[in-house]
């Protein structure tokens, strides 16, 4: 990907996380972290309802070209996901709190406000 493709897919990435952020606040979930990053991976967004720890990943798109946002999420990346999730409970103390993976889909899709889809329990801590 050449420099100028990369800096614009990453000022994207950020917007659709901006609007992700005011998404999930408006519903009055708490937001605990945003882009949480370890060696070894990122959550996007860090959440808690009630004594719930959500911890969600967003994706985007400008079009259908390549699928739903959502489906770019690869086994891959919800191993990744998982990791740095455990290493935030444990860091965190906490470990006995019940958690879920959400994702949020957002498209960017003609002209207009763009479509968000909120996906709860999108995958689970024993894939």
């Amino acid at each position: 990907m050449n420099a100028k493709r990369h800096g614009y897919a990453k000022e994207l990435g950020e917007k659709a996380e901006g609007l992700a952020e005011a998404f999930f606040k408006e519903r009055g979930y708490n937001v605990l972290e945003r882009n949480y990053r370890v060696r070894w991976g990122e959550i996007d967004l860090i959440l808690e309802d009630r004594s719930r720890i959500i911890f969600v990943e967003v994706k985007s798109r400008l079009s259908s070209k390549y699928g739903q946002p959502q489906e770019a999420i690869t086994y891959h990346k919800r191993r990744q996901i998982i990791r740095v999730a455990k290493w935030y409970l444990q860091k965190k103390g906490y470990l006995d709190r019940e958690i879920r993976f959400d994702v949020l889909a957002i498209r960017f899709y003609g002209i207009g406000k763009p479509t968000i889809e909120h996906i709860p329990w999108a995958f689970d801590i024993e894939e």
